[in-house]
């Protein structure tokens, strides 16, 4: 049995949610359909813990199919090879239909359940626009549609990832979430987040961390140890999230060996720290000899899940932070040349 629904969308426009009785409720199934895209291959993982690992969709004939056991709606992300990504809804008992051009990424629709639906109207409400007017119809769907899974992805990523955001208005959408969605366990997961807002931001100082490394990796050594915050008291400190897998991660590396340089050019040491977020043991070793990381380098092989991750609200890859000998950090973000290198220069 199919019921159409009318929703109250973006813009004042309407979507209809379509109701079906499946026969595998405690399941999310994609399917996939790419013009001008034969063969190929995406990732596909998740930043809420509800896919374990980093997996591959493999595209025959410009189509994959897809199964995760999904018990409450899973947020995906799935990465193409030009290195932009779509996120994706896994509602659980939800047939979803992602269909696209390959020379038009950014306007790939995805239908079959109400979460999807939205937020393929946001994307295309939200395409072309600055990021402060992003943001603000953020909010506003955030505060009509308090109940979709979506509006609390659109929360993580416009308001807990966005330096800007202050802890008033954090709080205050969160508030709102919370009432709409009193059972939601992810949500709630969150709340630490909403409290240590500003944690990273400039002028705070860095939080304790306890890092045991493993020998063998980048400049670890031959034997188990452990890394504490209290070890660079003194010093500058460059701290830098990563992965193999996301774009972007390669620069990273390349930026923070040339930084050092750089300082030491002018006299200064720089201490540099690797956190990989990497689930393959080979592949981060191959990456670390080929990008010369000769310092520590930490990876407990659980990506997004990672406890310092978590406790960080670290949300983007990369991720930089950097920390001045008092302790503090002096610069925060994703994007050197906005982010650091203006921080970097001056000291």
């Amino acid at each position: 049995m199919r019921l159409l629904l009318p929703l109250k969308g973006v813009g004042g426009s309407f979507l209809f949610l379509i109701l079906s009785c499946t026969g595998h409720p405690n399941e999310a199934r994609l399917k996939g359909e790419f013009e001008h895209l034969e063969q190929g291959e995406f990732l596909i993982y998740s930043t809420d813990e509800e896919l374990d690992r980093l997996d591959t969709l493999k595209l025959q004939d410009g189509a994959f199919s897809y199964t995760l056991p999904a018990l409450q709606t899973a947020t995906l992300h799935i990465l193409y090879p030009n290195a932009s990504e779509l996120v994706v809804f896994a509602n659980p008992g939800a047939d979803i239909l992602i269909k696209g051009d390959a020379r038009n990424l950014s306007e790939v629709e995805v239908s079959g359940s109400e979460d999807n639906e939205a937020y393929t109207m946001f994307r295309k409400e939200t395409l072309g626009k600055s990021a402060a007017e992003q943001k603000a119809i953020a909010r506003d769907f955030i505060l009509r549609h308090a109940t979709l899974d979506m509006s609390r992805y659109l929360f993580t990523t416009f308001f807990l990832c966005d330096s800007t955001t202050t802890p008033n208005e954090a709080e205050e959408l969160y508030d709102s979430l919370s009432r709409a969605r009193p059972d939601d366990l992810a949500l709630s997961k969150l709340a630490v987040h909403v409290r240590s807002l500003g944690l990273m931001r400039v002028g705070q100082p860095l939080p304790d961390f306890s890092l045991t490394l493993t020998p063998g990796h980048g400049g670890n050594g031959d034997e188990e140890r452990t890394i504490r915050r209290s070890d660079y008291d003194g010093q500058l400190l460059l701290i830098a999230f990563w992965a193999g897998w996301k774009s972007g991660s390669q620069s990273a590396l390349y930026r923070s060996r040339r930084f050092r340089r750089e300082m030491k050019a002018r006299g200064k040491d720089v201490k540099l720290i690797s956190y990989s977020l990497d689930v393959d043991a080979k592949r981060l070793t191959s990456i670390e000899k080929r990008d010369s990381i000769d310092y520590p380098s930490y990876c407990d092989f659980r990506s997004f899940s990672s406890p310092l991750v978590r406790d960080w609200g670290i949300r983007n890859l990369p991720f930089f932070v950097l920390v001045t000998p008092d302790g503090r950090i002096a610069a925060s973000g994703s994007e050197w040349l906005k982010d650091i290198e203006p921080v970097a220069e001056k000291l």
